[in-house]
């Protein structure tokens, strides 16, 4: 691995190590890419550990604490990042419009992601040889994009006539001691009723390697240009897809389990259910799938509230903006939890998405533009809160603006980018400014 930058002042510097420099091994392990390396650090017992590298052709060897490239003053270059080669039916990125950040156009399909980060892959792209570095990493549990276990309909969906049978797949990763996490992505008339309740009943067979399965709707934009027609998920097949969901929790909480099969709040929200209590979500083991997000929102809303106390002075007026779907409930929520607040005055904007059409109406993927919108449209409020589920780890939304140019745009100086209502309240009370 190449080393790409060495920080002054740091042990890596004081070792003599340069950028362009390359590491071979690590306690005699020779890491192939990041992830290797990781491992191989946190399997060395001894505090200290040789680290050998190469320059100009020319090997030497230093001694450094055990610790991980950042501390120690180093960056490695990143491996590429293995790419998905599945024509999926439903892709999220072939529907998306020219002109957004180039990383949202990357379709990754790596298992060293999909254990780091929980990123989904369809195990249609694994060698034997990366069965074995899975199997021997111990790299559990792994994120897997099942949607149906009719191979059939799976490789329809998939748009790859030669994907491994999933249950062999999932069961070699089983026999090896390993647990997954899965997904459906649920497409009316494909992969719904029938062939759902029989990739549920093949998931629940697989026993306690499978730690849970998320279904949630098929996401389609005003985008999809020279791809197959899809059917949108609608309040009936919504509906179903929660009432099968629902028996099978029975099914899996009779065999002492966890409920394990959970529906995104969208599907409760498109099928005008109610969301479940917050913990009938167990251990939210599918959060970052939208599955408990709003009930986690609410639990943790309801932990703070007390905060605020009874009065806030001086009075304040909060505008929180949000996407269509959730708007409702939020404004529900925020009622319930802040309005005995004497002085705290809230309001909800729901904002349509443009840039991705009227479908797709989650708070994750509303664009600045349409939060520039949704500003401008609003009364006058001491301050107006931006969700910040929009905004990536960069603080830019799906099309690539920030906090300052939303703020320049709108003509609103006064906003944050917030999850966390009771704080920023909280803050604009002791007289935090805005950021």
């Amino acid at each position: 691995m190449k080393i790409t930058r060495v920080a002054p002042g740091t042990d890596a510097e004081r070792a003599g190590i340069r950028s362009g420099d390359r590491l071979l091994a690590v306690g005699g392990e020779r890491p192939e890419d990041a992830l290797d390396l990781t491992l191989a650090l946190a399997w060395l017992d001894e505090p200290e550990a040789v680290f050998e590298f190469s320059r100009g052709g020319t090997s030497f060897s230093v001694t450094l604490p055990v610790a991980g490239p950042e501390e120690l003053g180093f960056e490695v270059q990143e491996a590429p990042i293995r790419t998905c080669g599945n024509n999926c039916v439903f892709c999220f990125v072939d529907q998306l419009p020219r002109g957004l950040r180039s990383s949202l156009y990357v379709k990754d399909e790596d298992y060293r992601l999909s254990f780091s980060y929980g990123n989904y892959i369809t195990l249609t792209n694994l060698s034997d040889e990366d069965y074995e570095r899975i199997t021997s990493q111990r790299l559990s549990p792994l994120y897997v994009s099942v949607h149906a276990t009719d191979d059939t309909v799976r490789r329809e969906m998939l748009g790859n006539e030669d994907a491994p049978p999933i249950l062999e797949s999932l069961r070699r990763l089983g026999d090896a001691g390993l647990r997954v996490h899965a997904q459906a992505v649920l497409c009316p008339g494909i992969n719904d009723g029938a062939v759902l309740e029989q990739t549920l009943a093949d998931l629940f067979a697989l026993g306690d390697m499978v730690l849970s399965v998320a279904v949630v709707p098929v996401g389609l934009t005003a985008h999809r240009r020279n791809l197959p027609a899809l059917e949108g998920v609608s309040e009936a097949s919504a509906g179903a897809a929660v009432d099968a969901v629902a028996r099978w929790q029975e099914r899996f909480l009779s065999e002492g389990r966890s409920r394990t099969v959970y529906a995104a709040d969208e599907l409760y929200l498109l099928g005008g259910r109610v969301l479940p209590p917050h913990d009938e979500y167990d251990d939210l083991p599918q959060l970052e799938n939208g599955v408990g997000l709003l009930r986690s929102f609410e639990f943790e809303l309801n932990e703070r509230a007390g905060l605020l106390g009874d009065r806030i002075d001086p009075p304040l007026k909060v505008t929180v903006l949000t996407a269509m779907l959730p708007a409702l409930f939020l404004k529900t929520t925020l009622g319930n939890a802040l309005g005995r607040v004497d002085g705290l005055t809230l309001r909800v904007v729901a904002c349509n998405n443009t840039l991705l059409g009227p479908a797709v109406t989650v708070a994750g993927l509303l664009p600045g533009a349409d939060m520039v919108r949704g500003l401008r449209g609003s009364p006058d409020a001491d301050v107006f809160l931006l969700p910040g589920v929009a905004f990536n780890e960069n603080r830019v939304t799906l099309d690539g603006m920030s906090p300052n140019e939303i703020r320049d745009r709108s003509r609103r100086r006064n906003l944050m980018v917030t999850d966390d209502i009771v704080g920023s309240v909280l803050d604009l009370a002791s007289g935090a400014t805005y950021g």
